[in-house]
């Protein structure tokens, strides 16, 4: 069905194009000293994802909107001193990147990342060579599993979202995807959950990805 083919791909970015989880959970950590609270691994992973403003009462209970910013700023600011020292293309990322381009496919970013953060890891890898638009949650009412940031990316793109393919690494992503009209690719890694499986197709990283399995999904 011609209606069905792939014309678009959207991006998530953490645990897709980059891995940036030890420069977040140093960055919660270094926040957590500065609120002299405690602060574990174990709410790191359950919170990660999310957007600041759902994080951040989770750990200091009920907060103003300008309390939330002025924490969420501060950590960002810590994230991003981190992350310009490591921040590195995950395996086989930015070949498809690459490869989607020369073939002409339309690409976009669409990230719960703060667009600060954003800039900085697409300043320091460059992504600009390869994609047509950048969206961050925070340009949206609801972060994921809502579909909001990737309709707006297909729209940045011009693009009908059925027509669109979502590349994540997270089971809510893999809803917002879903929810949004639209065909995804689960970069599962070592895991096995229900809900990675409920992608078009499920890969253990992005090597295994190519133009031809991507044609293939429609």
């Amino acid at each position: 069905m011609t209606e069905a083919i792939v014309r678009a791909v959207i991006w998530d970015l953490d645990g897709v194009i980059i891995d940036s989880a030890d420069s977040h959970r140093k960055a919660w950590y270094r926040l957590a000293q500065d609120l002299n609270i405690s602060y574990s691994d174990e709410q790191f992973w359950s919170t990660f994802g999310w957007r600041n403003d759902a994080i951040i009462p989770t750990m200091v209970g009920e907060a103003t909107p300008e309390r939330i910013k002025e924490l969420a700023d501060r950590k960002e600011a810590y994230f991003r001193d981190y992350a310009r020292r490591t921040i590195a293309f995950l395996p086989g990322a930015e070949e498809l990147l690459a490869a989607l381009h020369k073939a002409g496919y339309p690409q976009a970013l669409a990230s719960s990342t703060p667009r600060e953060n954003i800039a900085l890891i697409g300043e320091v890898l460059g992504l600009e060579r390869y994609l047509n638009a950048l969206v961050s949650g925070e340009e949206v009412a609801r972060g994921k599993p809502a579909p909001d940031v990737f309709l707006k990316a297909a729209d940045s793109l011009g693009v009908a979202p059925t027509r669109c393919l979502v590349i994540e690494d997270a089971v809510a992503g893999i809803e917002a995807a879903r929810a949004g009209g639209m065909r995804s690719i689960a970069v599962a890694g070592e895991r096995d959950l229900s809900g990675l499986r409920a992608a078009n197709l499920v890969v253990k990283d992005l090597t295994e990805v190519t133009l031809q399995r991507i044609r293939a999904l429609a």
